[in-house]
């Protein structure tokens, strides 16, 4: 029998797709496509756009074919918020090619995406970016390009100078300020979708009110105005008619898309239970925004600790400063805005949490230096609220490593510890939407329940024989 050679013999490791360079030179030819993990965050992200003199297209929220696109063309055994996201970005390539009738080459030649790098967990650094290129490869567009930024207030890498889309401080400043601004709005939904005597007028008006922050926003004296439109906003959300009546209080964590996408990546889970009888407490991205900037701070306070040179050394002091200066901005920038517009006035529930602290109060039963996923904050969160809210919902995806480990192994500590704890662990896939939002139904029935106990002044029991079943992950 004769053994054939291969036709090729690969000499090199494989280094990636390419990612070919945005010049300046063609800022016009090119349109920017882009969406950040629900509607909101990317609507605000116009201004941006339109203040530099950007052509873009908002691809808005997820649908439920994004995943099964990102599942066609993706690499198997993955989690769905990357098939949500690829998946969006081959279902509009294809979408553009059929609708304008441009050939696969033009449109890599015409369109760009924006998207973050994908910084959750660990068991998906540096994957996303890699997994949008081979998607983009195997549809047929070779070496279509990604522009890819991360949270540091400072890009690295940096971009070559002769890219025509800087991720400079005064991007990273606007991405913060569109997020907060979509944060407020989120909160004003969860204030008045279940208490509004009118509900689709109360989400028409804040549409309206979406509608004139972005204008304000689109101001090159945006830092002077956006106060002052956010007092109007508040006014005028403070003026929506509600009904007066008590509903369960729910809070939901977990990782941070299936968390915060508000659509169908999560079967708009906050939603329905709003119209189902709920109030939920809203999920802040400005405190996840927090959160990342105090992990890298302890992670680069261990790498200064035990750095190998002074040279190693300098690099993570300086490092730590830049995060320092990111961790500050976020929750000083916030609590700048959240005075304008007042919250409370519309009924919303706008407190942002110490991260700091939330590890103090977990890190018993998690150590504070496992990162991925919410991680130990999880843990705080649950035992912070396990006597003020009604339910408690743990959302992951389907197979998510750091949140598996958290929500279906330490949290079973934690519910032995406090019982009367109406916690829920639930894993999104992109389907199975009816099993999951059943369960979440029984959820709310049980929070129902566990408000009128309240209410009428029942105090849980808590039974110790529970708190050495499950040893804890603190070593």
């Amino acid at each position: 029998m004769t053994i054939k050679a291969p036709k090729t013999v690969q000499t090199e490791n494989w280094q990636g797709y390419k990612n070919p360079v945005w010049h300046k030179k063609d800022k016009k030819n090119v349109t920017i496509l882009y969406n950040m993990i629900e509607r909101r965050k990317s609507f605000f992200l116009r201004a941006y756009m339109e203040r530099n003199g950007y052509n873009y297209v908002d691809l808005g929220d997820h649908v439920k074919e994004d995943v099964q696109f990102g599942r066609e063309w993706g690499t198997r055994m993955q989690c769905n918020p990357i098939y949500f996201t690829a998946g969006a970005i081959i279902r509009n390539l294809l979408r553009i090619e059929k609708e304008t009738g441009l050939s696969k080459e033009k449109i890599v030649n015409d369109y760009v995406f924006l998207g973050g790098g994908g910084q959750c967990g660990p068991c998906r650094y540096g994957m996303y970016p890699q997994e949008y290129m081979k998607v983009a490869n195997s549809a047929g567009f070779k070496d279509f390009r990604f522009l890819i930024f991360n949270s540091d207030i400072i890009q690295d890498p940096p971009i070559p100078k002769e890219a025509a889309f800087q991720f400079d401080v005064g991007f990273k400043v606007n991405f913060m300020l569109s997020f907060i601004l979509a944060d407020f709005m989120h909160i004003a939904e969860c204030a008045l979708r279940p208490y509004a005597m009118d509900k689709e007028a109360a989400l028409k008006t804040i549409t309206q009110c979406e509608e004139m922050i972005l204008e304000t926003f689109k101001s090159k004296l945006y830092l002077f105005k956006l106060p002052g439109v956010l007092r109007k906003v508040g006014k005028i959300l403070a003026a929506v008619p509600r009904k007066d009546i008590k509903l369960p209080q729910i809070f939901i964590t977990g990782e941070i898309f299936a968390n915060m996408a508000h659509n169908d990546g999560n079967y708009n889970l906050r939603r329905f239970i709003m119209d189902e009888g709920g109030e939920v407490l809203p999920g802040i991205f400005s405190q996840r925004g927090s959160y990342e900037g105090w992990r890298r701070i302890k992670e680069a306070e261990r790498k200064i600790q035990y750095a190998a040179s002074p040279k190693e050394k300098r690099y993570w002091q300086i490092y730590s400063f830049r995060q320092k200066i990111s961790y500050n901005l976020v929750k000083k920038a916030y609590a700048w805005l959240e005075k304008a517009i007042d919250p409370k006035q519309f009924g919303g529930k706008s407190e942002m949490h110490d991260v700091a602290e939330l590890a103090k109060i977990g890190d018993e039963h998690y150590n504070t230096l496992i990162f991925g996923g919410e991680g130990n904050i999880e843990i705080g969160e649950a035992i912070y609220y396990q006597d003020k809210i009604d339910g408690f919902v743990s959302v992951k995806p389907f197979g998510c490593m750091p949140s598996s480990g958290v929500s279906d192994g330490v949290q079973s500590k934690i519910i032995g510890m406090y019982p009367h704890l109406n916690f829920l662990s639930i894993e999104t896939s992109g389907d199975n939407e009816v099993n999951i939002l059943s369960r979440v139904s029984m959820m709310l029935f049980k929070a129902k329940q566990r408000m009128k106990e309240r209410e009428m002044g029942v105090k849980p029991v808590v039974d110790a024989s529970n708190l050495d079943i499950i040893t804890t992950c603190r070593e």
